[in-house]
Parts: structure tokens; sequence; C-alpha cells
């Protein structure tokens, strides 16, 4: 059985037998390059708080970029992603930009070369668009795109890698083991025993909520691991945290106001993506170091990781004021009902902002390529002048 989690006080991460190649390969050699990258790099453009909100510095660009929005594809999770689309396209096209949508699932390379996108507004939800397959090939293509790269993409899509990275720079996250195809199921029940219940069962990479449970009792252990197979082999177990459910929208390494989300039950796929299920609690009710704390861990996240552009990390309050954080979403989603954009509203970035600060966010990233300048001195430095 592949199997690790963190220990009790998460100053560390204790590694059981058979730690699994992928996860060698993610800790050490992914991680010496992520470290190596932040080392050097800055990501930009800067944001700042002021009265005005969350706001972003001046561009001259030569001329708007034509724009491929890339969505759709294949995984459990693409019609969230044809909704993210649609919704991107729409407010591109009606800011001025040239923008051609693009399914992922068809000949897209061959799509983008035809219509000479010069960058690439990323919609995609799932394999095949948060796990850094699609970035390697944008990065090979020459073609900029939106979020972060390919290795941020590859740790943020795997669960257990990820939370293992987190445990190991001290950044709070729930104890957990791995069910992997052909383990003994009566040694995994020993493992989720330790983790005690009630616990979480879920698909390793997925997202959305898809395939996930809350196992109340070992009886009904066999039966959520089903359920999480029935999207992908390895089935994460994780410690259940009671308490509030919280998510943090960061930009460029720079909170956005907290989200609390409250719901009947558990938060899965129905109660994401059906109006009127759940309610949405943008800057909720959270004594002072507590609302630090929640941010702080959601900023942590995100450079652990090396991620870049926007990304979404979903935490657990839980009864003590402990925030405990759950999994990074290195492409958020941007429909009607998604989270990210709440947040950027509550900060004053209305829709069609925010996707031209995440499209501007890659062509400053790549600015030798765009032909992108920054007028003016820092933007945080300009911003807070004004």
């Amino acid at each position: 059985m592949v199997r690790y989690r963190a220990n009790l006080v998460l100053t560390r991460c204790v590694y059981l037998p058979g730690v699994g190649a992928n996860l060698v390969f993610a800790l050490v050699g992914t991680r010496q390059r992520l470290a190596t990258k932040r080392a050097n790099t800055r990501c930009a453009p800067a944001i700042a708080y002021s009265n005005r909100g969350c706001v972003l510095g001046e561009l001259r660009l030569n001329a708007k970029p034509k724009t491929a929005v890339l969505y759709g594809g294949t995984s459990s999770e693409s019609e969230i992603s044809r909704l993210t689309g649609m919704a991107v396209m729409g407010t591109l096209q009606e800011r001025g930009y040239d923008v051609v949508g693009i399914d992922v699932s068809g000949e897209f390379v061959r799509e983008l070369r035809q219509n000479n996108v010069d960058v690439a507004f990323l919609a995609l939800h799932g394999e095949f668009g948060e796990d850094g397959q699609i970035q390697a090939i944008l990065t090979r293509e020459g073609i900029p795109y939106t979020g972060s790269g390919v290795d941020a993409s590859k740790l943020g899509m795997d669960k257990a890698a990820s939370k293992c990275i987190l445990a190991e720079r001290g950044v709070p996250t729930p104890r957990f083991c791995l069910a992997c195809v052909g383990d003994d199921l009566e040694a995994v029940a020993r493992e989720a025993a330790l983790l005690g219940y009630p616990l979480i069962a879920k698909p390793r990479c997925g997202g959305s909520s898809i395939g996930m449970s809350v196992v109340k009792r070992p009886a009904e252990l066999d039966a959520a691991i089903a359920k999480s197979r029935a999207f992908e082999p390895d089935v994460l177990l994780e410690e259940f945290i009671d308490g509030r459910e919280l998510t943090v929208g960061v930009m460029c390494g720079t909170p956005l106001p907290t989200v609390e989300i409250v719901c009947e039950g558990t938060y899965d796929y129905n109660n994401k993506y059906l109006a009127g299920r759940t309610q949405y609690h943008v800057n909720p009710s959270l004594q002072g170091a507590v609302a630090r704390a929640v941010q702080d861990v959601g900023v942590a996240t995100y450079r652990c990781l090396g991620c870049e552009g926007a990304a979404r990390v979903d935490i657990r309050l839980d009864r003590a004021g402990r925030p405990w954080v759950l999994e990074i979403n290195t492409i958020p989603g941007m429909t009607a009902t998604s989270l990210l954009p709440k947040a950027a509203q509550a900060a004053g970035i209305e829709f069609p902002e925010l996707c031209e600060m995440i499209l501007t966010d890659a062509l400053r990233r790549h600015r030798p390529v765009m032909g992108v300048q920054q007028t003016g001195d820092d933007v945080g430095e300009k911003r807070a002048s004004a």
C-alpha cells in the first residue's frame, strides 16, 4: 500500500513504507525546481489593496492580443469547464479582444496554429487542464498562457503530493492516507482507523467534489472507495475537520477577501453548481487573528507550490479557530456561482476586469514575447500613493 500522512503537529511529514515513485519525484525533483524558480522570479502584476480595492498597474500593449480560450476536454469536469469558457469568451469579446474558443477535446494544437494565437486563457478543469499537460504543450508551442506553470500545476492537481509539501513546510493540512488499486482493503481499513471517523474519501486528483464521500463509520468505507474509483484509481482518505468551510482566492501572491460557504450537508457537486443550494458570505465574521491566519495559510499554500496568476485555496476552520488547507485550485472556476469572482467583486473587481487582469498577468510574465510594457513605478507603490 502507498501511504503517507502528516503527523499530528504537522511540522514535518511522516512517510510510511512504500512511498510511490511519483511522490518521490514530486517531493525531490519538483520541489528543487520550484524553490529555484521562486528565488529567481517575481510574480507580476503586483496587486495592492487600498480604499479602491484590489487594483492593477497600468499597461501599454502594442495591440490587443489574439486570445484563445481553451475549455472542454474529456475530464469529469468538462461541463463546468465549458461554462467557464463561455463566460470568459463573452467577457473578453465585450472588452474588445479578438477571441477564439477552442475545445481541447479536438485537434486544438492545429487550431492554435491556424488561428495564429498570441495568448491562451485556460478555462480548463481537471485532467488535461490543471495537471500540467496543457501547460507543457503551450510552453512547447511558445504560447503564453494564464495561471500556473507546469510543475505547480502538477503539484496542485495531485492532492497527496501537495499535502506532503505543505506539511513539510509547516502549512496545516489534515492527515491522510492513500488507497491505491491492488491494496489490501483490510490494510486500508487499518490506516483509515488511524485517521478516525468520520473521514473524507475523494479521488486523489479530481476536482469539483466529484466522487467525494463523507465516511461516517467503517462499514461505509468500501462503498466510498468504490465511488471515488469510478473516476480515478487512487483514492485519498483524509481526516475530517469539523468546522467551517472557507476559501481564499489569491491573485499573484495577494489574497482576495475570504469567502465562507454555508450549505445543507456536504459541499458536494450539486451544492457547488446548482443555484440556490449554497450561501456564500464574503468577508465572514472571524476574529482578527483568525481572519489573518486564514489568509496567511492561503498565501503560504500558493507560494509553497510555486503558483502564479489566479488560484483558490480551500480551507476548513476547526472549532478552535485553526485553519486547515484541503487543496489548491490552480484554475479556479469562473461561472456565475464561482467563488473567485465573488471574492474579486468584494475587492472592487467586477467580472470583466477580473478576466482582463488574469489575461494581463499572463502577458506581463511573457512580455518579451508580447511586447508588454509597464508604465511608471511598482504598482503597489503607485496605487498606495494615489
